[in-house]
């Protein structure tokens, strides 16, 4: 991925008074840290909700603050939304040290096939969907492949145990969680399959016969 960036302006508008800012599509935020002072300021909102959606919790991101020399590299920590209208209304940044480790929550994505799904038509079960590492800030992964082609039948699990981490990058929660699992399809999930199929073929055949009648 590549390096993101944002620019930011130190902020004077504090408390109920940021609404004004809103209305003016600026976005106010905290960036803060171990060490660091808590510095508001504020950005452009389509710029940070470019940047929300490209960096997650776990992209590095390059916070250039207006007046300062040097950008800070940051994490998202927290984007607050309004419930009723999804209108972001505050980002906290978290200020990093290239040089010391960090614990992060990062997300497993299934890859590959599963066996079982094909030869016995069972399904695939995520029981976890992120694991707890430590890294330094430059080795945090966007997220950590689990390879489900050793789920042969409906007994195969695979465990955080079975997790291969990046390099530098050390897995932190317990070996012994499932991540994954394979089970046999219920009748209810079997006859919910039957139904879909049963609607896909009615609808294809009133295709067909709406193509016959215009031909016609």
């Amino acid at each position: 991925m590549a390096e993101l960036a944002l620019r930011a302006r130190p902020r004077t508008t504090l408390g109920k008074k940021v609404k004004v800012l809103r209305r003016h599509g600026i976005t106010p935020a905290n960036i803060y840290g171990h060490n660091v002072a808590s510095l508001a300021v504020e950005a452009e909102t389509p710029a940070v909700i470019a940047l929300l959606r490209q960096a997650g919790r776990t992209a590095l991101i390059q916070v250039s603050v207006d007046g300062e020399s040097a950008p800070r590299p940051v994490l998202v920590r927290n984007a607050t939304r309004r419930p009723t209208t999804d209108q972001l209304l505050h980002v906290e940044f978290f200020q990093v040290s290239m040089r010391e480790k960090l614990t992060v929550d990062v997300p497993v994505t299934l890859v590959g096939v599963a066996p079982a799904v094909e030869e016995l038509d069972a399904v695939v079960v995520p029981a976890l969907e992120s694991v707890s590492v430590q890294c330094l800030p430059g080795d945090i992964p966007s997220h950590i492949d689990v390879d489900i082609s050793s789920l042969v039948d409906t007994s195969s699990t695979l465990f955080v145990r079975d997790l291969v981490a990046p390099p530098g990058v050390e897995i932190l929660t317990d070996g012994d969680i499932a991540v994954v699992s394979v089970t046999a399809k219920t009748a209810e999930e079997e006859e919910e399959v039957a139904e879909e199929t049963e609607e896909e073929e009615a609808a294809a055949t009133e295709e067909e016969a709406d193509s016959d009648a215009e031909e016609s």
